[in-house]
């Protein structure tokens, strides 16, 4: 059966992609929208990428890897080979079904370039280790779980090497020594500490030790012990060294360099407030206040602070909850003030793409001026107050645009392919500075192929807003980041990574005064300078303790010239960047690659390893291109998209169900490249099809509004007597829409036919004196469900469930009487949950749910207990429990039995009451907890050596009643409904309180529970509960 998503937040659709395809010796590579230029581009990368990672891999591309390029971010957003939601931060993905690579062009192609090499990485090592199929991982032929640190830090290191970003981090926790052990190298230090070590381990031991340790992996199927087979060493004794070699590297620098703290006055403090993010710092043009970037609470907010004491003043902009505010663009960020002082501008995603947004501090009220760009990034208010200035993306390349604030009309000053970014103005409103990988083409005009152009190198340029006019500023072998202009001069500051570490730098243009020099040397790294009207004083934000924060000099045009000496990196750098360089280009500088098998059909029990033998292969994968690939002056052919649909997985599938118990199923799932069109079926099959369980599913994903159709039966026994079998058969078919409005909120609705059959089973014997049932009762039931679900979710998700946010249901059900039975009733439920994040660790989640049913034949709400139950037991109104039911509820002998069982709704969790311990056509149920952290950390060494962490505590009340009558509330005896020789009195409601745990254990939520029924006689012995499932 389809099981619409009660809550969930959408994908949307909201272009349509033509998709068209060039294929390289290793990779078929998609691309949509004539932008070829991107599909070229890509290719020369993975290809050179391809041989880099597959001399360190020491191993040959098994299966071709498919690649998708979006266009912009936004429309990789809407990608369905991948399920998740694509948030910001996420600049692309490897997924293992079938090793494909998926990631967007956000303007700027050393990012771009970086993105690709990073993520075939991925794909060369699931090739590598998990055969490019996540089958062998489901199946368990290949066991190998390979660490986080060490693929995402792989990935890191060869698609970087190292750089002064990596290297301000590292420095950052060695001299604050807070260097993680390598298996504490987890979230964001997975990839520059692992990066961090890549290099450490290449260093002392050379580049060939990459594939040795993989290799080693695969063989042994165990992570620590590949490392230990390889280099000798175990994660404790590897940790150790690496920590020595981070002192040597970094400890000489405190020497020499300033700690940010120490030579600037700080604002705001991410350690206290236990955040990460406080960034794109913009002062006020009267000087009295910044506005800031944060993520104090888990989102990106825009924040209002004294710029000169760092008090808040007031929360501007919630992100990440609204249609309007999706995302803050914190990665290339702009904060901008209108010149009276009165409001400030922000790039933002909002549906289907970025916007400008114009915000009133006063009254937190917003204007959105949507713009035909697909990326809109780093805003900047004109000093005139007529003008935004802003960078666009559209297709291959970024541009800096005018936003007219009269004319309500955008217009280009720069058109070329090459990546402008972080405009400013000057003081007349004539000029802006702004950063740029175009190099001597001052003019724009480029008629050679980006992938020759050396998109590395970042410079400072300034362009006349009149006439387009562009003038080269800076020339250097290092890179310039965030220019702004000092007030009423022509004087420039900006930050740069000269001798490997980010500085605060002054530029004066035009000026006798001399050339640019640093005013700063920071021992980590500065970015974001912003300068106040007066130029009295500047703000910025600097790296430091695992953290951005923001920081205030004061007169900042009479700071002096400060002496930068070069890091370890950049003292090492010209022999570390030759050796990555060679390995790109020469396949020779590594030994040669060993012969390595196919280990995703590998044997690995002990007496078997002969049947390995024919596994080892030295035939290699053809490497050249068709000849309908390429054309005869060496350019790719494009072609075009045929939908063609290849298996995902087959795996097994098990159900809990508190009526049938558990079943179980094997599970077929096939789709096609660009995951549109999406089939399942799965079968449990039982000699005959009347007594097997299978379904068939299509979804339809291309559109924004998704269409599911599915065929399904469903057969189940029990036992009545010692003679008699009881079946319950129910099959049908169904379909539905899931037609979204925006991220949060769409509409579900839907048709579903359901035929069921009740038939009695007696055991008798044959003419040949065999034992056969033989059906002697037979009753059916037959109905059509429309139905309708509204929902909104802008929910947040922590380690085991919601932490912030908001989630409504509501739903109508109606059954028109259709079918012999003309089963009648129109069901209402609705289904409200709130969450307020109480700090970092801390959640208090309430939950509403209303359910009513009329009509003739009215639905039951049962009321109780707890989804997916494990195993429980207790007391329940002071008597001990039997069942974890109120009830036996297959009684053979009542005629509404079928309706019960398959038209019933259920109201829970309700701890402490059992499995329908209440019941009615009317049920109302509250749900109340505070969730907190339990144990941070377990590590347990006996009887099993295992690891435990980020388990979540809970406190919980729940209150509930059913009733099919409202005089029931004024009555203590008991409805006829719940049957005979019932002793306590009566009430509708159940009030229940306890604690709780719940374990994030990978595949699914464990949660015990256990709780107190409150009676006559004050609380019952605690009920316990084991259960499996989400948390609401």
């Amino acid at each position: 059966m389809i099981n619409a998503q009660s809550f969930g937040q959408n994908k949307l659709q909201y272009r349509d992609f033509d998709w068209s395809f060039i294929q390289t010796p290793h990779f078929d590579i998609y691309y949509y929208g004539g932008e070829k230029d991107l599909a070229d581009f890509t290719a020369e990368v993975a290809e050179e990428s391809y041989e880099q990672i597959s001399i360190h891999l020491r191993w040959d591309l098994k299966r071709r890897v498919s690649i998708m390029v979006y266009n912009s971010h936004n429309e990789f957003q809407q990608t369905n080979v991948v399920g998740t939601y694509m948030r910001e931060g996420i600049g692309g993905v490897t997924e293992l079904f079938k090793n494909r690579v998926v990631f967007p062009f956000e303007g700027n192609y050393e990012q771009f370039r970086h993105v690709i090499h990073h993520e075939l990485v991925h794909a060369m090592i699931n090739d590598m280790v998990y055969g490019g199929r996540m089958q062998n991982v489901v199946s368990s032929r290949t066991r190998i779980r390979v660490p986080i640190w060490s693929n995402e830090g792989l990935a890191e290191y060869l698609s970087s090497n190292w750089d002064t970003k990596a290297d301000m981090v590292m420095r950052d926790v060695s001299i604050h020594e807070r260097m993680p052990s390598v298996k504490e190298l987890n979230y964001f230090m997975a990839y520059k500490g692992g990066q961090s070590l890549w290099r450490f381990i290449a260093g002392k031991y050379g580049r060939e030790k990459v594939g040795d340790i993989f290799r080693s992996m695969k063989k042994t199927q165990n992570d620590e012990k590949g490392y230990e087979a390889a280099l000798g060493m175990n994660y404790e004794d590897l940790t150790k060294q690496w920590h020595k070699y981070l002192k040597k590297e970094y400890w000489p620098d405190v020497k020499n360099r300033d700690p940010i703290e120490d030579m600037s006055e700080r604002l705001t403090d991410h350690k206290k407030e236990r955040n990460f993010y406080n960034v794109s710092p913009a002062i006020s043009p009267d000087g009295s206040m910044v506005a800031v970037l944060s993520d104090e609470n888990g989102y990106f907010d825009i924040q209002i602070l004294d710029a000169i004491t760092g008090k808040k003043i007031k929360k501007l902009v919630k992100g990440n909850r609204s249609v309007n505010f999706e995302e803050l663009k914190w990665l290339q960020p702009g904060l901008s003030w209108s010149p009276d002082n009165k409001k400030i501008v922000v790039a933002a995603k909002a549906g289907k793409s970025d916007v400008l947004h114009i915000i009133d501090v006063e009254t937190t009220k917003s204007e959105k001026f949507e713009l035909d760009i697909d990326g809109v990034f780093s805003a900047s208010w004109s000093p005139k107050g007529n003008e935004i200035a802003f960078v666009g993306q559209v297709g291959n390349s970024s541009d800096l645009y005018l936003f007219d604030l009269e004319t309500k009309k955008e217009r280009k000053i720069t058109d070329d392919i090459f990546t402008d970014s972080y405009p400013s103005w000057n003081s007349e409103g004539t000029k802006i500075v702004f950063v740029s990988d175009r190099g001597e083409h001052i003019s724009g005009e480029y008629e050679g192929f980006m992938y020759d152009h050396d998109y590395k190198q970042t410079d400072i340029y300034t362009v006349n807003i009149s006439d387009g006019n562009i003038q080269r500023i800076t020339e250097t072998t290092y890179n310039e980041s965030h220019p702004v202009w000092a007030n009423q001069t022509d004087t420039l500051f900006y930050t740069a990574d000269f001798n490997g570490v980010w500085n605060l730098f002054l530029h004066p243009i035009n000026s006798s005064l001399g050339k640019a020099y640093p005013v700063t040397n920071v021992l980590t790294g500065i970015q974001q300078p912003t300068i106040s009207k007066d130029n009295n004083m500047i703000i910025f934000a600097g790296y430091a303790n695992i953290g951005w924060d923001l920081y205030s000099l004061s007169n900042p045009l009479n700071l002096k010239k400060r002496t930068v000496e070069p890091t370890q990196f950049i003292l090492g750098i010209n022999s570390e960047e030759s050796e990555i360089s060679d390995l790109r280009k020469h396949k020779s500088n590594l030994q040669p690659k060993n012969k390595i098998g196919q280990y995703s059909d590998w044997i690995f029990a002990k007496g078997y390893e002969y049947q390995n033998s024919s596994l080892y292969s030295d035939k290699k994968p053809e490497k050249s291109v068709s000849i309908d690939s390429v054309k005869v002056d060496g350019s790719y052919i494009s072609k075009a998209y045929k939908t063609r649909f290849t298996l995902d997985i087959v795996s097994g599938n098990l159900q809990i169900s508190n009526v049938f118990g558990t079943s179980g199923m094997t599970y077929f799932s096939f789709s096609d490249i660009l995951g549109d069109h999406q089939i399942s079926f799965g079968t449990e099959m039982v000699l005959t099809l009347e007594n097997s369980d299978y379904f068939f599913q299509y979804g339809y994903l291309k559109n924004k509004t998704d269409y599911y159709f599915a065929a399904f039966q469903n057969a189940n026994f029990f036992q009545i007597d010692y003679w008699t079998l009881g079946r319950l058969r129910h099959y049908g078919v169904q379909a539905y829409a899931s037609q979204p409005f925006s991220r949060f909120q769409r509409i579900d609705y839907g048709l579903s036919w359901h035929n069921i059959n009740y038939s009695i089973l007696e055991q008798r014997l044959n003419s040949f004196g065999q034992t056969e049932y033989i059906t002697t009762t037979n009753r059916k039931y037959s109905t059509v469900l429309p139905s309708m679900s509204w929902i909104y979710d802008n929910s947040v998700f922590g380690f085991t469930g919601p932490v912030d946010g908001l989630r409504k249901n509501t739903t109508i059900t109606i059954s028109p009487g259709y079918g012999s039975n003309k089963l009648k009733f129109q069901t209402l439920k609705s289904d409200v949950r709130k969450y307020w994040r109480l700090g970092r660790d801390y959640t208090f989640a309430i939950r509403g749910f209303f359910g009513s049913s009329i009509g003739k034949n009215k639905q039951k709400f049962f009321l109780g207990g707890v989804p997916y139950l494990l195993s429980g037991g207790g007391e329940t109104n002071g008597v001990e429990d039997v069942s974890n039911f109120r009830e036996v509820l297959l009684d053979t002998t009542n005629e509404t039995l079928i309706h019960d069982l398959y038209f019933t709704e259920y109201a829970w969790p309700l701890r402490g009451a059992r499995f329908a311990e209440r019941f009615g056509n009317n049920t109302t149920l509250l749900n109340i907890e505070i969730r907190f952290p339990f144990i941070n950390y377990l590590a347990l060494g006996f009887p099993l050596k295992m690891i435990f962490g980020n388990i979540r505590g809970h406190a919980f009340v729940d209150i509930g009643a059913a009733w099919d009558n409202k005089s029931e509330f004024k009555s203590s005896d008991w409805p006829e409904r719940y049957g005979p020789d019932i002793n306590n009195a009566y009430s509708p409601w159940i009030t229940t309180a306890g604690l709780g745990t719940k374990i994030n254990l990978g595949y699914f939520l464990l949660k015990i529970e256990t709780a107190w029924d409150k009676n006559k006689n004050g609380y019952s012995k605690p009920q316990w509960y084991f259960s499996l499932g989400p948390d609401w």
